[in-house]
């Protein structure tokens, strides 16, 4: 089953547009004429209004259902082109031919209930991705000897990642346990006077597009370690800014995600009520229960631009990855053996010289 296209052209040289981060727009990079949003809609409505709306469902026959059971897992598609007939990946929804290197977005992957809501175009460019890895990699004294000379880029791409966004209205609840201490000295005794308290906060809080990425395959601490987003950038979905980027439909469910995501709220509520507690001046506050319930919640699935960049260190594959939209960056590093030991020595000895200075205090 070969899979429905559609690729943005250049009306002027019929190379592929693509979206510059840098301009806010679109270009050319074959003859360099450059494109505004509104200029885009006009010059490819058939794209934009292209349906991609649930269908209503039709009984397949038995052929069919082998066909589909097949797209599952790959799909074909001709690039419109070079007429190359290429295989992707099951989650890909926009992808460049292999052959020719032209942007191609696969509408089947983005229509019915894959259909995005949202989008935020990227703002950070493939030469920035690559200097925000080599300024992370600055000043970090536990890096092996030459990992500069020897840490290779093996690729660096752009992604727009599937995303659960959910919004409502909670009523929270919080129980504390509390403590007053206060300590004074009498000549040569010392006294210790606690209080207890239990208390209480209630309050309704809203939450607005609390995120969950919808892929299984990207590991999702390095996904919340580059939040958050900047939802002013937020449009309403266009294809248009898939040109010339990846990008992937969700394979994990909004009711999988709302999990991840209502253990997000009920940890924030729960950390909004207790610093309000704690601003009363107690010593310690111990929460002994946590209630949060939910009024009010919509979702919807969006595409958020990340920067993927791959290295190697000694034969190791490293990740590191950037918010395409703000550049809050992320990476695993490797670490020096050495120099870790000798970092935690140094640690050590100086927690032995602080507690001998305290101890010689103490019995002069």
């Amino acid at each position: 089953m070969e899979m429905q296209t559609v690729t943005y052209q250049c009306p002027h040289c019929g190379a592929a547009l693509e979206f510059d981060s840098t301009l806010g727009g679109f270009r050319c990079f074959f003859c360099d004429s450059t494109f505004n949003e509104e200029q885009i809609k006009q010059n490819f409505k058939e794209n934009e209004e292209l349906k991609l709306d649930k269908a209503d469902p039709k009984e397949l026959t038995e052929e069919q259902k082998q066909t589909e059971e097949f797209t599952g897992a790959s799909a074909l598609y001709t690039c419109p082109n070079c007429a190359a007939g290429v295989i992707c990946g099951e989650l890909d929804a926009s992808v460049r031919c292999h052959f020719c290197h032209t942007p191609v977005i696969l509408t089947g992957r983005l229509s019915g209930e894959y259909k995005p809501d949202l989008i935020i175009p990227f703002g950070m460019t493939k030469e920035m991705a690559h200097q925000a890895f080599q300024e992370y990699t600055k000043g970090k004294f536990l890096l092996p000897n030459g990992f500069k000379e020897n840490a290779k880029v093996v690729d660096i791409s752009a992604l727009y990642v599937p995303y659960w966004l959910k919004s409502g209205i909670t009523k929270a609840r919080v129980e504390a346990s509390c403590k007053k201490i206060r300590t004074w000295r009498v000549g040569d005794v010392r006294y210790t006077n606690t209080k207890y308290y239990n208390s209480v906060r209630e309050a309704e809080l809203a939450f607005i597009r609390v995120p969950c990425d919808g892929s299984k395959r990207i590991d999702d601490s390095l996904m919340e370690s580059i939040e958050p987003f900047n939802y002013s950038g937020i449009k309403p979905f266009s294809m248009s800014y898939l040109s010339g980027c990846a990008a992937e439909k969700y394979d994990v469910s909004l009711n999988e995600a709302e999990n991840r995501i209502d253990k997000r709220i009920r940890d924030a509520a729960e950390e909004v009520l207790k610093a309000d507690i704690a601003a009363q001046s107690y010593s310690s506050v111990s929460v002994t229960s946590t209630n949060v319930d939910f009024r009010q919640k919509t979702a919807v699935y969006a595409l958020l631009p990340v920067w993927f960049l791959n290295y190697q260190y000694n034969g190791k594959d490293y990740p590191f990855v950037m918010n395409g939209q703000t550049g809050s960056r992320f990476g695993i590093l490797p670490v020096s053996k050495l120099k870790s030991f000798l970092f935690g020595a140094a640690v050590f000895l100086v927690s032995l010289i602080i507690c001998g200075g305290f101890t010689w205090l103490f019995l002069s």
